[in-house]
């Protein structure tokens, strides 16, 4: 009988073996930034200029130089609208758009709303010296430090390695993950004839994985019956460092993968999870070194199976912070369940009129949570962790944070 472990200890140790897991792969990597989302910094990133490098203008309007009136000095219709090509004299002022860069001598931009043009001279309120002009290295100077090793990329992080004039950045790299879908009665299109039933791994957990940063491996999803030899062959024909699949981790006679791995000699670093639902999810590694993740074949419950164990085995393996539950306030009686952590797919309310003073979390749709059913998940905004002695209303509770 598998001995069951800890939700809370599951999630450590998932952790732990990713860290252990990043010790034992190509450490650095280059990649382009659009392909960068999501991974992790290897190295500071820093300005290879000024930003911005030049001083621009902050609106629409007119460059001007001195106090006004001043004389319009046209542009060539070859000049770039932004550029600086020009020099403007004593009580001269040029057209520029947002963004452009200023012409020597500029001294302040006047707004177009603010500016009357007439025969060849342009009038305005008296601005302040430089009046709607942006400095250069407002933001950064050249070689300053805008994103620290270890960051996480996110996409406003890309933007500031673009704006910092890079293409590409050094990350940590990532795992190779491998999907296999087990079942002879998954069909893949259409309806389900009684005793079948319709996919809904294949669009939903690949996904989920690349948003946690795995990377796939060659082929990534393979799809086999119930059958040990099935298993054992999807298993050797992978380069992935972490397998992650999909029920058969049972212990009935037509539950197979928990046997083949047995069977190549893996080490379980966990069994079976005190938590409903995907109580019999488990991790282990193979005498290669591999990870083998083992999700139950439920749809609910793969996912909150793949929220406990994968989602920190790869922040372990790039190099991430493990993230923490945020804590709430539930408006939801559960019963006590000895020993086991329930998740549910739960909904957050933010009323202000809200007796309990912190944001609470209500369950979206219950009848629809069962570990068989996607709809609850499909509502939610986060995933409300129960703890084994349950809940009354009002009770603090942790919310696992979605990856969409």
């Amino acid at each position: 009988m598998s001995q069951d472990i800890t939700w809370d200890d599951a999630r450590f140790a998932a952790y732990a073996l990713g860290v252990r897991l990043r010790d034992s792969i190509a450490s650095v990597e280059k990649i382009p930034l659009m392909h960068a989302l999501g991974r992790t910094l290897a190295q500071d990133v820093t300005a290879l200029q000024g930003i911005p490098h030049y001083a621009s203008s902050a609106m629409d309007g007119w460059a001007v130089s001195g106090t006004g009136p001043w004389r319009i000095k046209p542009r060539s219709p070859e000049d770039e609208p932004h550029a600086a090509s020009d020099t403007l004299g004593e009580h001269e002022a040029r057209p520029i758009l947002t963004g452009g860069a200023l012409p020597l001598g500029c001294t302040a931009v006047v707004r177009s709303e603010d500016a009357t043009e007439y025969d060849g001279e342009l009038s305005a309120p008296e601005p302040r010296l430089r009046a709607d002009i942006r400095p250069a290295e407002r933001e950064a100077r050249a070689g300053d430090t805008l994103l620290a090793a270890g960051t996480v990329l996110t996409p406003p992080r890309l933007a500031i390695a673009a704006s910092s004039g890079r293409d590409d950045v050094e990350v940590l790299s990532a795992p190779r993950v491998g999907f296999i879908l087990s079942g002879r009665e998954v069909v893949t299109s259409g309806l389900p004839l009684p005793g079948y039933v319709r996919d809904s791994f294949a669009d939903f957990l690949p996904p989920v994985l690349s948003a946690w940063g795995a990377f796939q491996a060659s082929p990534f999803c393979q799809r086999i019956g119930d059958s040990l030899e099935e298993t054992l062959s999807a298993l050797s024909a992978t380069d992935a460092s972490v397998v992650v699949s999909t029920g058969g981790t049972g212990h009935s006679d037509h539950d197979f993968l928990r046997l083949a791995v047995e069977r190549l000699g893996a080490e379980f670093i966990v069994e079976a999870i005190a938590m409903r639902p995907g109580h019999p999810t488990f991790l282990a590694v193979l005498p290669d070194q591999r990870v083998m993740v083992g999700l139950p074949g439920n749809p609910l419950a793969a996912f909150m199976a793949a929220l406990t164990v994968v989602q920190p085995l790869l922040a372990g393996a790039l190099g991430q912070p493990l993230d923490e539950p945020r804590a709430v306030k539930t408006v939801e009686s559960y019963a006590p369940l000895p020993g086991r952590v329930r998740l549910v797919p739960s909904g957050l309310s933010l009323a202000d009129d809200s007796e309990l003073g912190a944001p609470e979390v209500r369950v979206i749709s219950k009848e629809h949570t069962g570990p068989a059913m996607l709809r609850g998940l499909g509502d939610a905004d986060g995933v409300m962790v129960v703890p084994p002695e349950g809940t009354q209303p009002g009770d603090p509770v942790r919310l696992l944070d979605l990856p969409w």
